[in-house]
């Protein structure tokens, strides 16, 4: 086991060890082969980034949505369907310029969905060398902008997610420091068991210490 496997493992272990003390529990993902992913990074010609390989060979992941915000994660043929369909729609759409004459963005077969909103918006692994490699970034389906890294990579989404579970803290406080647009939130339950996430004030009051919440 590397230590990208023990890390994703360690994480996603402590969420699914709260979910199922507080939450519902429905179906879950099923894992990825190796093959399979190997398949999928030759035709990529780039390798997988390594917690990202390890996320797909989870047991086990909940489908519900438990990552902020309200994003549930998708099966290997789920995400590369989409992708499929992604790359597809900016391939008919072609290059087009904003008023600058600067390229406007386009989704990009170094991108891979991880999670899918329930209108339709993504959460992507950037794959692209450079400063976001590995990083998880919110793909808006009907903008098409990319904002700066919801998390650094998948390891560190994981790690995120299980701090605020399990301490009644903020999560996306690192993305809102690099001035994303995404507000930190705090999990809470609702009288139906769902988990939700709610806005959080970034002002020092704010952030103090609340387990998680119940809704009214």
């Amino acid at each position: 086991m590397t230590a990208d496997d023990h890390d994703v493992q360690a994480s996603w272990s402590r969420i699914g060890t709260w979910l199922t003390a507080h939450t519902r529990r429905g179906r879950a993902r099923p894992a990825s082969d190796a093959a399979r992913l190997d398949a999928f990074e030759a035709g990529l010609g780039l390798p997988l980034p390594a917690d990202l390989r390890a996320w797909w060979q989870l047991p086990d992941i909940a489908t519900g949505y438990w990552i902020p915000d309200e994003f549930t994660p998708v099966s290997l043929d789920e995400a590369l369907e989409t992708h499929g369909i992604w790359l597809l729609v900016a391939e008919q759409e072609g290059d087009s310029f904003d008023e600058n004459g600067r390229p406007e963005s386009r989704y990009e077969r170094e991108f891979m969905p991880i999670a899918l909103s329930p209108g339709g918006d993504g959460l992507i692994v950037d794959m692209r060398p450079g400063d976001t490699h590995g990083a998880v970034l919110l793909w808006d389906h009907e903008t098409w902008t990319l904002d700066v890294p919801q998390w650094t990579s998948v390891t560190s989404m994981l790690q995120d997610i299980a701090q605020a579970l399990r301490a009644g803290t903020p999560v996306l406080l690192g993305h809102a420091a690099r001035g994303g647009s995404r507000e930190p939130s705090t999990a809470a339950v609702d009288d139906a068991l769902d988990l939700t996430w709610q806005p959080t004030p970034t002002h020092p009051q704010g952030l103090g210490r609340r387990g998680p919440g119940r809704l009214r």
